[in-house]
């Protein structure tokens, strides 16, 4: 029977790379990406200097690391019937999971701050808007299937009707999850404009 070789070294602790990615995820929200350096994500995790750079060499790569581990438990909802309910169930999923990462002004801060840093911008875009644009996507397909939305919508306007007022209501309320109402509610009032003639 032969037994595969560890690599030399000591393993890596999935403890500490969890540190380091939830360090990261707080001080972007808590100071945005300029003011983001290694060492503060260092100081916040409590790793060593060799730790956090053996993972990640640049805060560039760690920044993606964090946004990608952000992004990793955003599933599609079961279906419940309805637009309403489907986008409440995906809201209430992204609100829950922002609020254990304290990342709930992320997506609005990050993007306001790379505005004038395309690749940058097009990274946050790719890891921290798409994956949630592409749950909406599915819901509103979903919706025009089941006849709730009209069929020549264009999916990404609806997503941007839908998803923009929680954005507002969000950097209106300060990031407090008090201030973003019933995800349900909120879609409500915009669906008339949606809804098949």
């Amino acid at each position: 029977m032969s037994v595969e070789a560890r690599p030399p070294g000591r393993p890596r602790s999935a403890a500490a790379d969890e540190a380091i990615l939830q360090a990261a995820l707080e001080l972007l929200a808590e100071d945005g990406y300029r003011a983001l350096t290694m060492e503060s994500v260092r100081e916040r995790s409590g790793v060593g200097k060799a730790t956090l750079y053996r993972r990640y060499g640049s805060k560039e790569e760690l920044v993606k690391a964090a946004i990608v581990h952000l992004n990793s438990d955003i599933p599609l909802p079961e279906d419940t019937g309805s637009v309403v309910g489907d986008f409440a169930a995906t809201a209430q999923t992204i609100i829950a999971g922002a609020a254990r990462t304290g990342a709930l002004t992320l997506m609005p801060r990050l993007l306001s701050e790379v505005v004038g840093d395309a690749e940058m911008h097009a990274l946050f875009s790719e890891h921290l808007v798409e994956p949630r644009r592409r749950v909406v996507r599915a819901i509103v397909e979903r919706a025009k299937a089941r006849g709730e939305l009209r069929a020549d919508l264009d999916p990404d306007l609806a997503i941007d009707v839908m998803v923009g007022p929680m954005i507002y209501r969000l950097i209106i309320a300060g990031g407090e999850v008090s201030g973003l109402g019933n995800p349900a509610d909120v879609l409500t009032a915009v669906l008339d404009g949606l809804r098949p003639r």
